[in-house]
């Protein structure tokens, strides 16, 4: 995923900005460095850094919401006792996604490489493929028969 379909995806998941009068605007488009708004009543736009999107919790609870991260429980990996352990623990999903990309950041890394590691969802063309059973390719079939 990159910065510009993170942006997108939060957009689809309710994250919604007005210009600094208040007046309604629409989503048009994003960058790596800046997203783009238009004002509903003068068709003008502006942009915004993304960084200072990065900052606000509304962009990552609908980031969370367009990519099913809105589950309050969350199982998470952990190791305990020098053992991998599975533990389910309440909490806000996206919220975690917030600080591991802090973290990230913190790491040094870039915002683009933490986007890259978050995949994009389905979509509705590719869950009907994926759901489809797949018949054996032929030299599978062969196999089968010649044993």
């Amino acid at each position: 995923m990159t910065i510009q379909d993170a942006v997108t995806k939060a957009t689809e998941g309710g994250y919604h900005l007005h210009a600094a009068d208040g007046m309604d605007t629409d989503y048009v488009d994003a960058n790596s460095e800046y997203s783009v708004w238009t004002r509903k009543d003068n068709a003008s736009s502006f942009i915004v850094p993304v960084t200072e999107t990065f900052l606000d919790p509304h962009f990552w609870l609908a980031l969370g919401c367009a990519l099913g991260w809105d589950q309050t429980v969350r199982t998470v990996y952990a190791v305990e006792n020098g053992r991998p352990t599975i533990v389910t623990r309440a909490g806000q999903h996206w919220l975690s996604h917030w600080h591991r990309f802090i973290d990230h950041l913190a790491a040094g890394k870039s915002p683009e490489a933490f986007f890259h590691t978050l995949p994009l969802p389905q979509t509705t063309d590719s869950q009907e493929q994926a759901r489809k059973p797949r018949q054996p390719s032929v030299s599978r079939a062969m196999k089968r028969h010649r044993a």
